[in-house]
């Protein structure tokens, strides 16, 4: 895409609906030096206590060389197994982002308070920050975060707030335009899409055409170019049941251009077993002028059955039906302590390319198999930061991922 580069990362809600893993039992594949590898980075932050455990749901962004972390949440004192809190996070660190494999982390600011779950997004000024959520409940507000010239302290500048509550959404920029698209609206899944003009933000927040389908909590949505016009592309994401309506995860796709207001089906996810991958809680960034890198989140079938398990329970609470709310709740219970492998997140890496419409798994790995993870960066180098490796479990490592996008390695 042309203009500012692009930052998507997306994050898991509540930890029934987080069932989250590293894809341990996934074939692992020797990274190919000609098309893409992986990297485990030495280092995390360490300011707040419980941070250095791992994040999930950050925000993050790179502002020139410098590599940034956000917020965050995580359960450092007892397991979300056994009914912990979540704690949220308002530190913000800094580390270059060109060293070979160590990261050395500073605190550099904090947040204006603690946060997780919304939407960064890198741009010539600073990371813009949109949305999210914390312990005291769902976010509107929108501000950019930039380093000072010490390099020691950051600049946060206020935007226009959101009209309304969002998090758990995802969002992209395009031709200087910021994205907003999906999670919960005012507490509620949605189709929502708005946008704010960052060359005139005095304008304030528009709403756009909703997507077709049902809602997208913790999609993928990447802007890229096609044919000389930059799109939207979104993936994934699922909606518990509420208001009467039966849960949902979805695996197709869809491209919106702001040029015609019109959204158009696109291929779905497709790893080299020829069987569709879910995006939901994974991560996406542009690459060249006409391919989308995305990895991570939760297995369809998996998790799927998790939504599936809390509506009846909730139909089991709605006409007091004791045996089956101790049954449901006991597997629920078993779902939380499940091995990582039970899981089967998404440890594919795969590239999707507009101009033919077509999806490649180029790698599995399972330092991708993520959920709730950042993934920033711009060129052919990328960081995924932290997420989840099962529920209510973290990880504070980051991987740097370098892609070779030869013309002939197009897919």
């Amino acid at each position: 895409m042309t203009g500012y580069k692009t930052v998507c990362f997306f994050s898991i809600i509540g930890c029934i609906f987080a069932g989250i893993a590293v894809s341990c039992g996934s074939r692992q594949v020797a990274p190919d030096a000609e098309r893409v590898s992986v990297q485990k980075m030495t280092g995390f932050p360490e300011g707040e206590p419980g941070f250095s455990l791992g994040v999930s749901a950050c925000y993050a962004g790179l502002d020139d060389s410098q590599l940034l972390i956000a917020g965050g949440c995580n359960f450092p004192d007892i397991p979300a197994a056994e009914g912990g809190k979540k704690h949220f996070y308002s530190g913000i660190y800094a580390a270059d982002a060109t060293t070979d494999s160590l990261l050395v982390w500073r605190q550099v600011g904090e947040l204006p308070v603690a946060a997780a779950y919304g939407v960064s997004v890198s741009t010539p000024r600073g990371i813009i920050c949109v949305g999210g959520n914390n312990g005291e409940g769902a976010l509107s507000s929108v501000y950019r975060i930039s380093l000072n010239e010490d390099m020691q302290s950051v600049r946060i500048d206020t935007l226009p707030s959101l009209p309304c509550t969002m998090d758990n959404m995802t969002g992209t920029v395009a031709d200087h335009t910021l994205f907003v698209v999906g999670g919960n609206v005012d507490g509620k899944p949605s189709n929502a899409l708005f946008c704010l003009d960052l060359g005139k933000p005095e304008t304030g927040w528009q709403q756009l055409p909703s997507f077709p389908g049902p809602p997208r909590v913790q999609p993928v949505c990447v802007g890229q170019q096609k044919e000389g016009e930059s799109l939207l592309y979104l993936w994934g994401g699922f909606a518990a049941s509420s208001d009467g309506q039966s849960a949902t995860l979805s695996t197709d796709g869809y491209c919106y251009s702001p040029a015609s207001r019109q959204w158009a089906s696109v291929a779905t996810p497709m790893g080299e077993d020829s069987v569709s991958v879910s995006l939901g809680g994974g991560t996406g960034i542009a690459l060249t002028d006409s391919l989308i890198l995305c990895m991570g989140g939760v297995d369809k079938d998996v998790f799927l059955s998790a939504l599936q398990r809390e509506e009846k329970l909730k139909e089991a609470v709605a006409v007091n039906d004791q045996c089956e709310i101790h049954r449901l709740k006991t597997i629920g219970k078993e779902y939380m302590l499940w091995p990582v492998e039970q899981y089967r997140f998404n440890d594919r890496i795969l590239i999707y390319n507009t101009r033919r419409d077509r999806w490649e798994e180029v790698l599995r790995h399972a330092g991708v198999a993520r959920a709730g993870a950042a993934l920033v960066g711009r060129g052919n180098t990328f960081f995924s930061i932290g997420g989840e490796l099962k529920p209510g479990i973290r990880t504070p490592e980051i991987n740097k991922i370098t892609y070779n996008y030869l013309e002939r390695n197009y897919p």
